[in-house]
């Protein structure tokens, strides 16, 4: 017999929902609607505390997934960023995040990294839809933040410098 239990809203794969957290989905163009989320979705989502998803939860859940793939990757070795994206990593990590910054960052990005994993995981826009939407400390964006400490981690090993050097 198959389960009743609908599928969080937000979950690329088919996670259970918790039907106690109900959030009113309004599409650009239907009918509104009540869906349920999991507890992660809902705890971790930008509009936590409001009964509605707005466009920061659907662009979070796009940042949260290609930045958990991405550093999973990385920490298993099957992605070795180029030099020029940790480098790009390490200016990420130095600045103070905006839609704007962010997105100036990309714009601005060299060839070499510019190609790589990382700017495409920030130039498809979810992160600059995120960034409008909450502050740069926001725990929605501790994912992408996690991605790129470490690779501006790397950064300093690779230049040389300790990892917690000012200079």
């Amino acid at each position: 017999m198959p389960s009743t239990t609908p599928d969080c809203h937000l979950c690329p794969d088919a996670v259970p929902a918790d039907p106690t957290l109900e959030v009113v989905f309004s599409p650009a163009s239907g009918v509104p609607r009540q869906v349920a989320l999991c507890e992660p979705c809902h705890s971790g989502r930008p509009s936590r505390g409001q009964r509605a998803l707005g466009p920061a939860d659907l662009a979070w859940r796009v940042v949260e997934r290609y930045a958990t793939t991405l550093l999973a990757a990385y920490e298993e070795r099957r992605w070795i960023p180029r030099a020029t994206e940790l480098e790009f990593a390490a200016a990420l990590a130095r600045m103070h995040w905006t839609a704007e910054s962010v997105r100036a960052a990309v714009r601005e990005a060299d060839d070499a990294a510019y190609g790589g994993r990382l700017v495409q995981a920030l130039e498809g826009g979810s992160a600059d839809i995120l960034l409008a939407h909450v502050p740069a400390d926001d725990p929605a964006l501790h994912s992408l933040r996690r991605l790129i400490d470490a690779l501006a981690t790397a950064a300093e090993q690779l230049l040389g410098r300790p990892p917690d050097d000012a200079a």
